[in-house]
Formats: structure tokens, sequence, C-alpha cells
């Protein structure tokens, strides 16, 4: 009996902790999905503005596109989830835009590219990672659904940038 309260002791002291890390996982998603969302659309901008490769400019008129709508699918779940995210850049990826507005304009595309190849696969993994260890809720929904263009992203990119 003593063990049986015992038990019972430890699943309701740990059960919070356990709530707990499930909003950490959701407010950690949601900011690293939103960041790497806001880079895609920064980047995108550089590259229709300063780019000369008609095949890069074309991919990055769609990811202006496709990354506006999922801005607005991630958001949404965010909300919907209880939690908030920042609206800008961290240090890093703010690093990769400033790198981006200063390259040689005969390397942007180039540059460009290899952004987005390490940009998708990393977004890719997150999103699959999350897809499937998160907890449910409308942030794992949105995952799940966005995972199809995140690998299509990363297909094309991949392929024009070894061309």
């Amino acid at each position: 009996m003593k063990r049986l309260a015992l038990s019972l002791v430890v699943c309701l002291i740990t059960l919070p902790v356990r709530a707990g890390d499930g909003e950490g996982a959701k407010q950690d998603f949601a900011q690293k999905a939103a960041v790497s969302n806001i880079f895609e659309i920064e980047a995108a901008k550089i590259e229709i503005s300063q780019g000369r490769a008609v095949a890069a400019k074309q991919f990055a008129q769609d990811m202006l596109r496709d990354h506006g709508r999922a801005a607005g699918l991630l958001s949404a779940a965010a909300r919907n989830d209880g939690v908030t995210v920042s609206q800008s850049l961290d240090a890093q990826h703010q690093q990769k835009i400033d790198a981006l507005k200063n390259s040689d304009p005969a390397n942007l595309d180039q540059a460009y590219l290899s952004t987005q190849v390490t940009a998708h696969q990393q977004a890719y993994e997150l999103f699959v990672a999350y897809a499937k260890e998160g907890p449910d809720g409308p942030l794992k929904n949105a995952a799940v659904k966005m995972l199809p263009d995140l690998h299509m992203h990363l297909t094309r990119v991949q392929g024009i940038s070894n061309k």
C-alpha cells in the first residue's frame, strides 16, 4: 500500500513537469519555425532584388509566396496553442542576411542557393521531429501540414544548386 501511495505521489508531482515540457516544446518549436520562416522571406527579398540567375530568382519568388502563407499558418497555430513568437530574426540568422546583402553580385545567386539548401534541411528536420515527437495540438497539425511543401522546397533547391 505504501508503494502504491508513493507511486501516486511521484506521478502527481511529475505530471506538471511533463505538461510544462509540452509547453516548452511548443514554445521552442514555434520560435524556431518563425525565425526560419522570417529568414526565408528576407533572404528571398535579397535574391529577388539583387540576384541574376533566373532559376534562383524564381525559387526566391516562390519562397516569398509560400513562406508568406506559412507565416500566417504558423502564427495562427501558435496563438491557438497559447504560445507567442518573436517577429524578428535571431543574431545567427541576421548575420546570414547581412552576409547575403553584402555578397559580391557575381556570387549572390550561389550564396543564396547555398543558404537555402542548409536552411531547408534544418527546417525540414525541425518539422519532422516536431511532427513525430511534439505535443498534440495546432502547432503539431501545422507542422504535419507543412512538411510536404518543405520537402518539395528542399528537393527543388538541391536540384537548382547542383546545376
